[in-house]
């Protein structure tokens, strides 16, 4: 029971202390409005004053241009580089060297072992269809 009662008077002093905050906040704003009314007109007419259309179209006209030279500039440089690839790739090669034929992966064992005795260690897709044309 005094729990009861204890936080009654806890809950009563609560909503006292409120209700004066309530009561004594109003009249703080508003000397604080009287005084800076006059600094809130000036910042808003000066705010006004200030063309945000034109500036808008501005910029959004120097944008573009500028992400198009990029564009252009971005460009220019994938052409060098795929030039410059190109060139080493050649480079690269010699007449000595040819490609490396890869085993084909479906071969069976008796095209693979065709194609050993024939001197080549790859299996040509070619030779698996003429085999299984043969086999038909």
């Amino acid at each position: 029971m005094y729990n009861f009662i204890l936080q009654i008077v806890i809950m009563l002093s609560l909503g006292i202390m409120v209700y004066l905050i309530g009561r004594g906040t109003p009249r703080v704003k508003n000397a604080e409005i009287s005084l800076s009314d006059d600094i809130h007109a000036r910042l808003d007419k000066l705010i006004a004053k200030i063309p945000f259309e034109k500036m808008d179209i501005f910029l959004s006209v120097n944008l573009e241009k500028f992400l198009r030279k990029v564009k252009l500039s971005l460009i220019k440089w994938d052409n060098l580089l795929t030039k410059h690839l190109e060139k080493l790739k050649h480079a690269n090669e010699s007449p000595i060297m040819k490609k490396e034929e890869r085993p084909h992966i479906f071969a069976s064992s008796e095209t693979i072992e065709n194609q050993e005795n024939k001197g080549s260690s790859a299996v040509k897709f070619d030779d698996i269809q003429n085999k299984e044309e043969n086999n038909e």
